[in-house]
C-alpha cells in the first residue's frame, strides 16, 4: 500500500487513502524531524533535544518507545533504521510533499508551479514549535513565496495579466518588503491596461521600502517605472511562437523549399508564395517556418489575413495591434493611428530575428504596412494573387506554387490512407486526377477513406464521380465534388450547421452558431464535434469556430431552406449586445425588442461585457453595415453607443450609425431613427463637428416628441446641452439641461438626474455664477454617492475641480482632479483621464509625470491633436 508523508501543513502520514491516526505531540515531532532530514542520519541526541529539550536518564528509552510506535504505522519497518547512534527515515521523492514540491519548482513550467503550490495545506510543520523545524519551516516558506512569484511571472509571460492582478495585490499586502512581488504587481497592472494604477503601485512600493528599510527601490523596479512611463513593453521579449501546427504527411516541394531558403539567405526583401486555391501555399510556408524556426530566436508571428473568402480582409492596423500585443506591448499602450502602429512595430523588431508569416493576403496594400525593416527579420506572404507590386517596389522574391506532380500527389494519398492504398494503384491515380492534384482536396478525400475501416479508395472515386457538378476539368469543380462527398456523410444536424455557416463570413462562438441553426446547446456542441472530426471546421482561440475559405464558399453554395437563419444569428448578437450594454450601464433607457427572438449571452460584470464587445467588434460592425436586416441593424447600432463612447472607437461609431440611420429610415422606425441620431450627435460632438452634432440632437428631439419616449428624450437633451455648453451657447445649454432634468425626474432615473445637475453646474460655472454652480455640483455628488452611481462621478469630480480652479482655489482643484482621474480609469475612460491629468500638470502637480501619462493616453484613444498639445507643454516644461 502506497505511503505518503506530509510536512507542508501539519505533519501527517497517509497509507493509501487513509490518514494514519495522530499519536500525540511527541510522535509528530519525531516524524517531523526525521522528515526534515529525510534519507539522512539524525543522531539520537538531536532527536532527544527536539522532543524534550535537555536529556535525562530516561530519554533514550522514551525515544525507543516512540520509534517503535512509528514503525508500527509505517508500511515497512525497514523504512526507519538505526545505525551508529542515529536514525534514518527513507522516503522516495514522490512520497514526501516537500521533496515533490522542490522538484516541481525546479521544473519551472507554469503547470508544474501550479501543481507545486497545490501541495500546501497550511504552514510547514504547523503547530510544532521546535527550533530545528522552525528553521526548516522558514526555508520552505521562503521557497513557497519564490514559487508563487515564479508562477505569477509565468502567467504574465503567457499574457494572463488580468487574471493575476488581484492575487498579486494580496501578495504585496502580505509581504510589503518583497521587491519582486512589487515588480510583478506593477507589471500585471500595466499589462492589464491599468497604467495609472501601475504607477500608483510603484509609488506605494517605493514608500514601503524607504519608510521600513531606508533604501530606494532596486534597479529592476526603477527601470520598470521608466518603461511604464514611456509606454514600452515590460515583460521582456517573450518570443512569440504563433506558427500553426505543422502539416502532417507533407510530401515533395523540394524545389520550392530550396527557393525559400535562397530568399532567406539573400535577405533582399519579403518572399511571396503564390498559387491557386488549395494548392498548399500555407502548408509549404508553415513547413519551411517550422524547419527554420531556430533562425528566428526572437519569435515567429503569424496571421491569416482573410484575403480571399466571403468575409472582409483584415485591416493592417488591426493586424499590427495584434502583433504589438504578441511582442509585449499592452493593448492600452499601443498607438491607434495606423502610421504610428506600423512605426512602433518596425521599431520593436528592428534589431530582432523575427519571422513574420502573412497568410492568405489579398493585396499589396494589405501587406506593405506589415513589413518590418530590420535586416534579420524575414517576411513570408502567401496569396492567390501574384502581388507583383511587392516584387517591383519592395524587392520581394516569389515562388509560384503549382499543383503537385502526379507521383508526389499519389505519395501523399498513400501516406494519408496507409496500406489500403498499396493494393489500389489504379484507384489512387484516379483519385489524384479527380482532385486535380490539389493537396487540400486530396487530404479531404483521404480523410474520407481513413475514417471508415471498410471503405476502399475505389469506393471514394466512384462516389466522387456521382458528385461531379461540371465535367470541365476545372480544379474548383473537382474540389467541389470532394467537399460534396464529405458533406453528404455528415449527420443531419452537422450537415445543416455546415451549410448555414457558409452564410456567416466570420468565426463565431458556439452559442451564436446554435442561434444560426436554431439548435440548443447540446445539439450545437455535437454538430461542431462532428464537423471538427471531419476537418470541416476549425476551433480558433477563445473557443470560436470557423472554416477554410474554400469550404465556406462551398457551404454558401448549398441550398439550406431556412430563411430565418441569418435573422436568428443577427438577433443573437442584438440580444447579446443589449445584455453587455446593461452590464456596462444598468440604468440605460430600454430599447424595445418587439419581434426580436430570445437568446444571447449574459455577462457577470462590466469587464466581461467590455471584453465581449472588444472580441466581437468586427462582427458587430459587419452586421450593422451588411444590409441584411434593417430592423435589427438600427437596434444593434443603438446598443453599441455606450461601448463606442467608452472606447472612443470613432471610425466604427460613425460607420455603424450612418448605416443604421439609413436602415431605420427604410423600415420607417422613428424611434430607431431618433436613437441613432442621438448616437451620431455624440460622436460628432467628440470630433468637434459642431453643426452636425447640433442637427443630429435637434432632429432626434423632434422624433422623440412624436413617439413619446421621455426617457430617451431626456438623454438626448442632456447630450444636446453638452454640445451647446462646448460651443459657449450657455442659455441654450441651461434650457436643454433643465428640460432633461424634469424628464429624468418624471421617469425616476436618478443617474440621469445626477448628470443633469452636474451639467447645469458646469454651465453656471462658465457663466461665472460660482455659488449656483457649487450648489448643483454638490447636489449631483450627494445623489450619485447615495445611489452608487459611479459612472457619472468622474464628470462631477472634473467639474468641481474646474469650478475651484476658476474660483481661485487651486488646492481644492487638485484634490478633485485627482479623484476625477481615478474615477475615469475605473470607468475605462482614458480620454477624460488624460484631460484631467493635463489640468493637474498645468496646476504644477507632478507636471512631468502627468504630462507623459496624458500624452500616452491621448495617443491610445487616437486624439492626436490633444497629444500634440500635451507634447508642446512637455517641451516648454523642459
Amino acid at each position: 500500500m502506497a505511503i505518503m508523508f506530509g510536512v507542508l501543513g501539519p505533519v501527517r502520514l497517509r497509507r493509501g487513502t487513509r490518514l494514519a491516526p495522530a499519536a500525540g505531540r511527541m510522535q509528530s515531532i519525531l516524524l517531523g524531524v526525521l522528515l526534515a532530514r529525510v534519507n539522512g542520519a539524525v543522531p539520537v541526541d538531536v532527536l532527544i533535544e527536539a522532543m524534550w529539550g535537555a536529556p535525562d536518564p530516561r530519554s533514550a528509552q522514551r525515544l525507543q518507545l516512540h520509534v517503535h510506535r512509528l514503525r508500527r504505522v509505517l508500511d515497512d519497518p525497514d523504512r526507519l533504521t538505526f545505525h551508529r547512534d542515529a536514525y534514518r527515515l527513507r522516503a522516495d521523492a514522490d512520497e514526501l510533499d516537500a521533496t515533490r514540491f522542490e522538484l516541481l519548482v525546479h521544473d519551472g513550467r507554469p503547470e508544474s508551479l501550479r501543481e507545486a503550490l497545490r501541495l500546501w495545506q497550511g504552514e510547514p510543520y504547523q503547530g510544532l514549535d521546535v527550533p530545528l523545524l522552525t528553521d526548516e519551516a522558514a526555508r520552505l516558506t521562503e521557497r513557497r513565496l519564490a514559487a508563487e512569484e515564479d508562477r505569477y511571472a509565468a502567467e504574465l509571460a503567457a499574457g494572463r495579466a488580468t487574471s493575476v492582478v488581484t492575487d498579486l495585490a494580496e501578495l504585496v499586502r502580505a509581504h510589503p518588503l518583497r521587491e519582486r512581488a512589487h515588480l510583478l504587481h506593477v507589471t500585471a497592472l500595466y499589462e492589464a491596461g491599468r497604467r495609472a494604477d501601475a504607477l500608483r503601485a510603484y509609488r506605494c512600493a517605493r514608500d514601503a521600502l524607504v519608510v521600513e528599510l531606508g533604501v530606494e527601490p532596486g534597479f529592476e523596479l526603477r527601470a520598470l517605472e521608466a518603461r511604464v512611463l514611456a509606454g514600452d513593453p515590460v515583460t521582456g521579449w517573450a518570443g512569440p511562437a504563433q506558427l500553426p501546427k505543422d502539416v502532417p504527411a507533407f510530401v515533395g516541394r523540394d524545389d520550392a523549399m530550396a527557393a525559400m531558403a535562397a530568399a532567406w539567405a539573400r535577405r533582399a526583401g519579403p518572399l511571396v508564395v503564390a498559387g491557386t486555391a488549395g494548392v498548399g501555399k500555407t502548408a509549404l510556408a508553415v513547413r519551411w517556418a517550422h524547419r527554420n524556426r531556430e533562425s528566428f530566436p526572437d519569435g515567429q508571428l503569424y496571421v491569416d489575413l482573410h484575403g480571399f473568402g466571403p468575409g472582409r480582409p483584415l485591416v493592417p492596423a488591426d493586424v499590427l495591434a495584434g502583433f504589438l500585443r504578441a511582442l509585449g506591448v499592452p493593448g492600452a499602450a499601443a498607438p491607434t493611428d495606423p502610421v504610428e502602429l506600423a512605426a512602433r512595430f518596425r521599431s520593436l523588431v528592428h534589431d530582432r530575428k523575427v519571422l513574420v508569416l502573412l497568410d492568405n493576403a489579398h493585396s499589396v496594400a494589405q501587406v506593405r504596412p506589415l513589413l518590418p525593416a530590420g535586416p534579420d527579420c524575414f517576411v513570408v506572404v502567401t496569396s492567390r494573387d501574384s502581388l507583383a507590386g511587392l516584387v517591383a517596389r519592395d524587392g520581394a522574391a516569389r515562388v509560384d506554387l503549382d499543383r503537385l506532380p502526379p507521383a508526389e500527389a499519389s505519395d501523399l494519398v498513400r501516406r494519408l490512407v496507409g496500406a489500403r492504398a498499396d493494393a489500389e494503384h489504379t484507384a489512387v491515380g484516379e483519385l489524384v486526377d479527380r482532385c486535380a492534384r490539389l493537396p487540400l482536396a486530396l487530404r479531404i478525400a483521404a480523410e474520407a477513406v481513413g475514417i471508415r475501416a471498410g471503405l476502399r479508395v475505389t469506393d471514394v472515386v466512384a462516389d466522387l464521380d456521382l458528385d461531379v457538378l461540371d465535367a470541365t476539368g476545372d480544379p474548383g469543380t473537382d474540389i467541389r465534388a470532394v467537399f460534396s462527398w464529405s458533406h453528404r456523410h455528415l449527420d443531419d444536424d452537422a450537415a445543416r450547421l455546415f451549410r448555414l455557416m457558409g452564410r456567416h463570413p466570420w468565426d463565431a462562438p458556439p452559442d451564436a452558431l446554435g442561434a444560426l441553426a436554431g439548435f440548443d446547446g447540446r445539439t450545437t456542441r455535437r454538430a461542431l464535434a462532428s464537423l471538427a472530426r471531419a476537418h470541416l471546421v476549425e476551433e480558433s482561440a477563445g473557443g470560436r469556430f470557423g472554416m477554410h475559405d474554400l469550404l465556406r464558399a462551398y457551404a454558401a453554395e448549398q441550398q439550406e431552406p431556412d430563411a430565418g437563419a441569418v435573422r436568428r444569428l443577427f438577433a443573437w448578437y442584438v440580444r447579446s449586445a443589449a445584455a453587455a450594454r446593461f452590464a456596462l450601464i444598468p440604468q440605460s433607457p430600454e430599447i424595445p425588442m418587439t419581434g426580436v427572438p430570445e437568446g444571447g449571452s449574459s455577462f457577470p460584470d462590466a469587464a466581461a461585457a467590455l471584453a465581449w464587445f472588444d472580441a466581437e467588434r468586427p462582427v458587430l460592425v459587419a452586421l450593422v453595415t451588411s444590409g441584411r436586416d434593417d430592423d435589427l441593424a438600427w437596434r444593434l447600432a443603438a446598443m453599441l453607443l455606450t461601448y463606442f463612447n467608452i472606447g472612443k472607437h470613432w471610425g466604427d461609431w460613425l460607420t455603424t450609425h450612418e448605416a443604421a440611420l439609413a436602415a431605420a429610415r427604410r423600415v420607417g422606425s422613428e424611434l430607431g431613427e431618433a436613437l441613432v441620431l442621438n448616437g451620431l450627435g455624440v460622436v460628432h460632438d467628440d470630433l468637434a463637428h459642431d453643426d452636425e452634432a447640433v442637427a443630429c440632437h435637434v432632429g432626434a428631439e423632434e422624433l422623440y416628441a412624436r413617439v413619446d419616449a421621455p426617457h430617451c428624450s431626456a438623454w438626448n437633451l442632456n447630450n444636446l446641452g453638452v454640445v451647446y455648453d462646448r460651443l459657449g451657447r450657455f442659455d441654450e445649454a441651461a434650457a436643454a439641461h433643465h428640460k432633461a432634468l424634469d424628464l429624468f425626474r418624471s421617469v425616476g432615473d436618478q443617474r440621469g438626474v445626477g448628470y443633469s445637475l452636474n451639467n447645469l453646474g458646469d454651465v453656471y460655472r462658465q457663466r461665472g455664477e460660482y455659488a449656483a454652480a457649487e450648489t448643483n455640483l454638490l447636489l449631483a455628488l450627494a445623489l450619485q454617492t447615495e445611489v452608487g452611481e459611479v459612472d457619472g462621478l468622474r464628470y462631477t469630480y472634473a467639474h468641481l475641480a474646474d469650478l475651484y480652479w476658476d474660483a481661485g482655489r487651486p488646492a481644492d482643484a487638485r484634490e478633485w482632479y485627482d479623484k476625477g482621474v481615478t474615477a475615469s480609469f475605473a470607468a475605462g475612460d482614458r480620454w477624460l483621464a488624460a484631460k484631467l491629468l493635463t489640468r493637474l500638470a498645468v496646476l504644477g502637480h507632478e507636471p512631468g509625470d502627468r504630462l507623459r501619462q496624458a500624452h500616452a493616453l491621448f495617443h491610445e484613444v487616437g486624439d492626436t491633436e490633444s497629444a500634440d498639445e500635451v507634447r508642446e507643454l512637455l517641451l516648454s516644461a523642459g
